[in-house]
C-alpha cells in the first residue's frame, strides 16, 4: 500500500500504462493491517474531533473489482488537514495514534513519527502544488 501526490487522475493513469514511472511519484509506503480506520483516528487527531472518515473516489479499475489493486484519490479536506499538522504538534500526535489498536505495536516511536512526518510532507507538497493526495494498494 501506497500514499502519493500527482497532479490528477491522468497522471496516475499513465503511470498505471507504464509501471516504470509508476515509482515515480513522491510518496511513502504503508505495510500494516487496519490502514483505513488507522488513517481515519490519525486525521481525527490531526484535526482534534472524535471521529473522521476519509473520503476515497476510485481512479483505477474503472469499477470497482472488490478485493484487489486499486487507487483512490482522497479528499482535499484529508489532504489539508494532515498538510496542516505542524512540525511541533507531530510527535504528539504521533504517540497518540500509536495507542490505537490498529498498528503494529511492536515499532518504537520514532519509526511511526518519521512515516507520519514523511506523510505530512507529501500532503504539504500536495497542497502547495495543487495537487491530490492518492492511495495505491497492490
Amino acid at each position: 500500500m501506497s500514499y502519493f501526490r500527482a497532479p490528477g487522475d491522468a497522471a496516475v493513469l499513465r503511470g498505471l500504462g507504464d509501471l516504470a514511472t509508476f515509482p515515480d511519484f513522491d510518496g511513502v509506503d504503508a505495510k500494516w493491517a487496519g490502514v483505513d480506520a488507522a488513517l481515519d483516528r490519525l486525521v481525527a487527531l490531526v484535526l482534534g474531533v472524535a471521529e473522521y472518515v476519509i473520503e476515497e473516489r476510485q481512479v483505477w479499475p474503472a469499477e470497482p473489482a472488490g478485493a484487489g489493486p486499486c487507487v483512490s484519490e482522497w479528499d482535499a479536506g484529508t489532504r489539508d488537514a494532515l498538510a496542516g499538522l505542524s512540525d511541533e504538534d507531530l510527535p504528539s500526535v504521533t504517540a497518540a495514534w500509536m495507542r490505537g489498536e490498529e498498528l503494529d505495536d511492536s515499532a518504537d516511536v520514532e519509526v511511526w513519527q518519521r512515516w507520519v512526518a514523511a506523510l505530512v510532507g507529501v500532503a504539504r507538497a500536495a497542497r502547495d502544488s495543487g495537487e491530490s493526495l492518492y492511495c495505491s494498494i497492490a
